[in-house]
């Protein structure tokens, strides 16, 4: 009960991370690519334009609104709580006003969008002498063995001094560069290229050492589990220091995880990004899955997912999670359910997948169809096996596909008196207006304070 009784002095009386005004406000126009924003904004005849912060750059969000508004014609708008999380272009709040594009600010996910995005990363000034030392003296040149050069988005203001180095030293290797634009052989934000500036398929790697500069999150994650590699090594600026990832246990979690999709018999569809057609599509791949594997599923959407918003939803076995790949509740174990990626899903449900496997899609959009990871469905037949996690015999009942109307509409209407049952039996069922039922009273002093904690309340 943790999670519903935590004090609300710890979120107020939390410190926040504030970036200092005046180390931004002395180059604000250069930091911010404030010309190169005006410039899109003119050549595109936008009228309507929003400027999406994520928390960190809220303090100056006015200036840059200030910038931009003294250099163009153009209405603004400054968006500041996102819809779910601040990497991914918050498309449901430029729809509310009705916007013709979004300038997003900060780190990016690069994630596909249904409405025109500049976006301008973060810049963080990288110690050249320090990294040069740290690559030539743990990676010799002379090696026979191929790498790749990989960095984090806030260096790509440096990516011509990064790749001069890094092809001169290292004239067979590969570097994989920020690209924004869409592309058959982008992944996960990156394009990886030779020395040439040849484009490169991502499988050319699964016989190189990697190397990452920049510091542990998500986005290094996805990169280890996502990108097939002899090894994974990162150069940590702010520690000076070069450490090998391994992503072991993980890898054995998601196949405990894909396990317990396999048991599941209700599984919910947990819808956290709204942006772009990619995200029907998924949704509808997802339901299909289930479909004919003869599962129940159900889309849910609570906007920003937490414990208690979840809890609501006990029928539910498992979540399959529609998100940016730079979610990290995918890997939240703090929730009563598991939440999985809908490629653990797939390797769950569909038998035209390899079971076995050493790499994972944290991307989804790589599994529709044209892309990289795009399989068919598997029409399964009725079938028995054992769960791995329980023990038990479990059965596969698939509906048939030729019933009439009329056995569908019953059907239907079955599954709806399935859900109202499960409401009924609950011991609370939420707010109740009970009009007409209430006695008429005078208005009175209510509580005061917080629930674990109101001043007038009797001790």
């Amino acid at each position: 009960m943790a999670n519903f009784t935590t004090d609300a002095k710890i979120c107020i009386e939390r410190d926040l991370e504030i970036t200092p005004k005046e180390d931004v406000y002395d180059d604000l126009v250069t930091r911010f690519d404030i010309q190169e924003t005006c410039k899109w904004i003119t050549d595109n005849n936008y009228a309507k334009v929003c400027l999406q912060f994520p928390d960190e750059l809220l303090n100056v969000s006015a200036a840059i609104y200030e910038e931009i508004k003294t250099r163009t014609n153009v209405d603004l708008y400054i968006l500041g709580d996102t819809s779910y999380a601040s990497c991914c272009v918050d498309s449901v709040a430029v729809m509310h006003v009705k916007g013709d594009a979004v300038i997003h600010y900060g780190h990016s996910c690069f994630t596909k969008s249904n409405i025109p995005v500049y976006t301008v990363l973060p810049k963080t000034q990288l110690n050249f002498e320090v990294t040069e030392k740290l690559l030539l003296e743990n990676f010799k040149p002379d090696e026979p063995i191929q790498l790749c050069l990989f960095y984090d988005a806030e260096y790509e203001h440096s990516k011509d001094k990064i790749a001069n180095f890094w092809f001169q030293k290292y004239p067979k290797s590969y570097l994989a560069f920020v690209q924004i634009e869409e592309s058959d052989k982008r992944i996960l934000g990156r394009i990886i290229k030779n020395k040439e500036n040849e484009d490169v398929y991502v499988e050319s790697l699964k016989d190189c050492v990697c190397i990452h500069i920049g510091s542990r999150g998500q986005t290094l994650f996805n990169f280890t589990v996502s990108i097939p590699a002899l090894k994974w090594y990162l150069l940590d600026p702010g520690n000076n220091r070069i450490d090998i990832l391994e992503e072991t246990v993980w890898f054995k979690r998601r196949r405990f995880l894909v396990e317990k999709c396999k048991d599941a018999n209700v599984i919910g569809i947990l819808v956290c990004k709204l942006a772009g057609d990619q995200t029907k599509d998924i949704i509808s791949r997802m339901k299909k899955i289930c479909k004919v594997n003869g599962k129940k599923s159900y889309i849910i959407s609570v906007g920003k997912p937490n414990v208690a918003k979840l809890a609501n939803f006990p029928e539910i076995d498992i979540y399959v999670m529609i998100a940016c790949p730079e979610n990290d509740l995918y890997n939240n174990r703090n929730f009563y359910k598991p939440i999985v990626y809908p490629f653990e899903l797939e390797l769950a449900l569909n038998s035209n997948r390899e079971p076995f496997y050493n790499y994972h899609v944290t991307d989804y959009d790589e599994l529709l169809p044209g892309k990289r990871h795009y399989c068919d469905i598997s029409h399964v037949k009725e079938a028995t096996d054992v769960s791995l996690i329980t023990g038990n015999i479990r059965e596969t009942k698939i509906q048939s596909t030729e019933e009439g109307s009329m056995d569908l509409t019953e059907k239907q209407n079955w599954a709806l008196e399935t859900i109202g049952q499960n409401l009924q039996e609950r011991s609370w069922k939420g707010l109740e207006q009970k009009l007409g039922e209430t006695e008429v009273k005078s208005a009175e002093e209510g509580r005061k304070g917080i629930p674990l904690q109101y001043s007038n309340e009797p001790e």
